[in-house]
């Protein structure tokens, strides 16, 4: 009898207590509902009350655009698809900041909203190192190796011409080499690449300076010391070869090349 009293009120206690725990999952769900929902209100009375009621003050109304020099204004706008008079919420930075950095001229975007209406973007070009000849035109490159463009390639006359398979790739590496040589740096008239291995250099006077695949830094030295100076290349030299490490082979031009140059 005991036993089954027992029973009894222990089902009793746990009918309590599910109904306890059902009370407050039920109490919890109805105050998330009601959260979601009391939200879900705020955001669209704001939106749709004063944003879209306010359209007029976060229309675009200015595009300012910073950094640019080469690119024009007019260029950027046109590709950054942006129009004035839109809702400025309605811009995607991240599709402006994508559609910019297609431009071959644009290294980096910024795109930020300056509320009530204006879009500021600032941009950083590449700067040409070298121009680089192929298929017998000529274009600008940068140090990344990024071929910028065949425009405008007289306003950079000063660089040095590059060519060959891949010399868009290693050009940056080698000038950096050669400026801590400024008196072979100023005379170099454009380098070479050869089987994507090394390189041949053409210096004032005509001279055809040709460097080791590896050891490049040793021959440059090398050929740094020979023109201290001594007027070596006044002489009437055709070919300086450095590819060896022990020694340098010099070839003079033929008397017939000497007579018509």
């Amino acid at each position: 009898m005991g036993d089954n009293t027992s029973g009894n009120q222990k089902e009793v206690i746990g009918k309590a207590v599910r109904r306890y725990l059902i009370v407050i999952i039920r109490s919890n769900l109805f105050l998330l509902i009601a959260f979601t929902g009391i939200t879900y209100g705020v955001f669209y009375f704001y939106y749709d009350r004063v944003i879209k009621s306010s359209s007029s003050v976060f229309c675009i109304k200015r595009i300012e655009f910073d950094g640019n020099e080469r690119v024009k204004d007019v260029l950027l706008l046109k590709a950054s698809g942006l129009k004035y008079k839109s809702n400025i919420f309605a811009v995607s930075i991240r599709e402006v900041k994508k559609k910019l950095e297609n431009i071959a001229w644009i290294r980096s975007v910024v795109v930020q909203r300056k509320f009530p209406n204006k879009i500021y973007i600032r941009v950083a070009e590449r700067t040409p190192i070298a121009i680089l000849q192929s298929k017998y035109k000529l274009y600008l490159i940068d140090a990344d190796g990024k071929i910028l463009e065949n425009d405008g390639v007289v306003d950079f006359s000063n660089l040095p011409i590059v060519m060959g398979e891949g010399a868009e790739r290693e050009a940056d590496r080698l000038l950096c080499r050669l400026d801590k040589f400024p008196k072979i740096r100023s005379q170099l008239v454009f380098a070479v690449r050869l089987s994507k291995r090394r390189w041949n250099l053409k210096i004032n006077r005509g001279i055809t300076v040709k460097l080791p695949e590896k050891g490049i830094n040793h021959a440059i030295e090398v050929l740094d010391e020979i023109s201290d100076g001594n007027g070596f290349f006044n002489r009437d030299i055709s070919i300086i070869d450095l590819r060896m490490l022990d020694r340098v082979i010099v070839t003079k031009k033929r008397s017939n090349d000497h007579e018509n140059g």
